[in-house]
């Protein structure tokens, strides 16, 4: 089972959360992506922050190694090259849509606040702590999973910040859906654009603060992905 972090959010309101709430978090997601060494704990002004940071990281390496790495493709950084997906292990996905038959295990907050702007309005969820909010959401509204169309390919980022952490990286999406049905028309790219892209689907199930999801390619093709 996946390690949880360990530093309570505050449920009072009106509490500030701690910064190694957050900290722990983004140390954690780095560390389940970033197989097979620890990655370098940032420079930052809060000495708690850094030391959660470093803890998360661990734990996240830790399940890397047993539960299995999670790629972050849709982090920010260079867009996912040729070979990258050898580091990780695709699966089974499970879908009964036969276009849609693998997955791969990710992890990352951006396809997650998208979720959550649409699924949930008006929800606010800061930095670290969207998976939690999300799984909230989901609980309060009896849904088991989500589920969300876009294209792996990237065209160019907006020319000015949107919000939207997916458009601002140059990723498409569709609408949140709470069934695969719903999605797979939309991840569909002929449906989009005429220029040559990369279906998927990005599926959601709680799990807790974590903020992992499934990528579940059209037709298991994946832009940039060997």
């Amino acid at each position: 089972m996946p390690q949880h972090n360990p530093h309570p959010v505050p449920e009072e309101p009106g509490f500030i959360v701690p910064a190694e709430v957050r900290g722990w978090q983004k140390g954690y997601d780095a560390g389940i992506s970033s197989p097979p060494d620890l990655p370098e704990t940032p420079s930052v002004r809060h000495p708690g922050f850094m030391l959660a940071w470093a803890e998360g990281a661990v734990a996240g390496n830790a399940d890397g190694r047993t539960e299995g790495w999670r790629w972050a493709y849709f982090d920010e950084g260079p867009f996912p090259q040729p070979g990258d997906a050898g580091a990780y292990e695709p699966r089974e996905s499970g879908e009964p849509e036969g276009d849609f038959a693998r997955s791969w295990p990710c992890v990352g907050e951006g396809p997650l606040r998208v979720m959550l702007a649409q699924f949930a309005p008006g929800e606010e969820a800061e930095e670290g702590l969207v998976g939690q909010t999300l799984a909230r959401a989901c609980a309060d509204k009896a849904v088991a999973r989500l589920y969300l169309p876009v294209l792996t390919s990237r065209s160019t980022p907006a020319a000015e910040p949107t919000g939207d952490p997916l458009t601002d990286a140059g990723y498409w999406h569709g609408s949140v859906c709470e069934s695969m049905a719903e999605a797979d028309p939309q991840a569909r790219p002929e449906l989009q654009t005429r220029a040559p892209h990369f279906g998927a689907v990005v599926r959601y199930t709680p799990a807790a603060e974590h903020h992992f999801f499934d990528l579940l390619p059209l037709g298991g093709q994946l832009a940039g992905a060997g």
